[in-house]
C-alpha cells in the first residue's frame, strides 16, 4: 500500500468520524427541549432530596497547640528543637484524643446527658496542621446547638488526660468552638447542580441509544448510506383517486357536493 493509499483512507475515516459527530450533535439538537427539560427535573429532585430528606449535619471545631516542656513554668525563649518535637508529638496527641476515658470524662465534666463515649468517637475527628505543634479537634452532628459544647468539653478532658499520662507535656485551647449558624452537610447547591448534570447525561444517553437503536430509514442519505450506493432518482407518493359507487372519483364527488347548493 503506497502513501496516497493511506492517506485516502485517513482521509475517510475522519470523513466517517465528523459525520458520525454531526449525527450525535443533530440528535440531540433535535430533542434539546426534552433534555433541558430532565436535566432542570434532576436539579429541583436532588434539591427538594437535599433539602427534605437528608439529615443536616453541623460541624464546631477546637484548636489545640502541643506544649513540649518539663515543667509547670513557661521558658522565656523556645528553641528550634523544642517546636520540632512538639509538631512529632502531635500525631500521638491526635490518637489519645479519640479514647473512651476521655469522652467519658467529657461527658462527665461537660454535662453530656443523652451520649455515650460510643456516641462521642462517633462524632470526634482530629487534624493535624503540617510542620507545627497545632491539631483541630472537629465534632460533627445533627444537633446544631450540641456540637460546640461537645468540642469543647472533649479538650478539656483531654487536655486533663494527656497532662496526667504522658509526662513532660501538655496541651493548650488557643480557639475553644462556637455554634455553627449553618449546616456543613449536606450542601444544597452542590447536588442541585449534580442533579443537573445527572439528568442531563441519562436524557442524552437514552436519546442516542433511541436513536442508534432505530434501523428505519427516513432519509436518502440514510438509504445510500445503508446499501452503499448512490441514489439514482426518486419515485414520488400519488394519491390514487377511488370511484365511488356513481362512478365519480372521490375528488369529482367532494366537488359535486361544494357546488350542488348553487345551481
Amino acid at each position: 500500500m503506497n502513501l496516497e493509499e493511506k492517506d485516502i483512507e485517513l482521509e475517510e475515516e475522519e470523513e466517517e468520524v465528523s459525520i458520525d459527530l454531526l449525527e450525535i450533535i443533530g440528535a440531540l439538537r433535535s430533542k434539546l427541549a426534552w433534555i433541558v427539560a430532565a436535566s432542570l427535573f434532576g436539579a429541583v429532585l436532588a434539591y427538594g432530596i437535599s433539602c427534605f430528606l437528608i439529615t443536616p449535619l453541623y460541624q464546631a471545631q477546637v484548636i489545640m497547640y502541643v506544649n513540649n516542656r518539663k515543667s509547670n513554668t513557661y521558658a522565656e525563649s523556645i528553641s528550634r528543637t523544642q517546636i520540632t518535637t512538639a509538631a512529632e508529638l502531635v500525631p500521638t496527641y491526635q490518637e489519645f484524643v479519640n479514647i473512651k476515658p476521655v469522652m467519658q470524662r467529657a461527658i462527665d465534666e461537660g454535662g453530656l446527658t443523652g451520649y455515650t463515649p460510643e456516641d462521642l468517637l462517633k462524632m470526634v475527628s482530629t487534624q493535624l496542621i503540617e510542620d507545627t505543634g497545632i491539631f483541630a479537634i472537629t465534632v460533627t452532628g445533627a444537633e446544631q446547638f450540641d456540637v460546640a459544647e461537645i468540642a469543647n468539653a472533649v479538650a478539656r478532658s483531654s487536655t486533663s488526660e494527656i497532662t496526667e499520662h504522658i509526662e513532660g507535656a501538655t496541651t493548650t485551647i488557643i480557639d475553644y468552638a462556637v455554634d455553627p449558624m449553618q449546616k456543613s452537610y449536606p450542601s444544597n447547591k452542590r447536588n442541585a447542580l449534580i442533579g443537573f448534570l445527572a439528568g442531563f447525561v441519562i436524557s442524552s444517553a437514552i436519546i442516542l441509544a433511541i436513536y442508534f437503536l432505530d434501523t428505519r430509514l427516513r432519509k436518502t442519505e440514510d438509504f445510500a448510506k445503508a446499501m452503499d450506493a448512490p441514489v439514482l432518482g426518486m419515485i414520488q407518493s400519488i394519491q390514487l383517486k377511488t370511484p365511488d359507487a356513481d362512478g365519480k372519483t372521490q375528488n369529482d364527488s367532494k366537488k359535486s357536493e361544494k357546488s350542488g347548493g348553487k345551481r
